[in-house]
């Protein structure tokens, strides 16, 4: 039984603070709640306090690189949806980000219609008995 109700909870996490402004910005207008990090220690401190049923995780970041942070969430919290961003073209890296269990993988620049129409089709309440 699917919710009509449902809002997903986006945790960006890009170490660009344009990007992630941006972001930000397109989930508000779609009344997403939204959280940032900007290196993926602080992305693993933030899905603990914020909960997230999404995360846009970019894969070259500082302290911690995307890949590493999915492979953690996979382990730890396996029904959040991740969806894989990055700028570098590789056909090695989307192979690795979709075997450690990424949902998704873009390049950037992001088209935002897809974004949300790929958010809409593989975020869903989390059924919990």
């Amino acid at each position: 039984m699917t919710d009509s109700a449902f809002t997903p909870k986006i945790l960006v996490v890009d170490d660009e603070v344009k990007m992630c402004f941006t972001l930000t910005k397109l989930f508000e207008l779609c009344h997403y709640p939204v959280a940032v990090a900007h290196n993926g220690l602080e992305a693993l401190d933030k899905i603990d306090s914020f909960q997230p049923n999404c995360i846009l995780l970019d894969i070259r970041m500082p302290k911690m690189n995307g890949i590493d942070v999915l492979k953690k969430v996979r382990q730890e919290h396996p029904e959040i949806v991740v969806i894989m961003t990055t700028a570098v073209v590789s056909e090695e890296s989307r192979e690795e980000c979709l075997k450690a269990g990424a949902a998704e993988y873009l390049i950037k620049p992001i088209d935002f219609k897809s974004l949300l129409e790929i958010i809409k089709n593989r975020v869903h309440p989390t059924v919990k008995n």
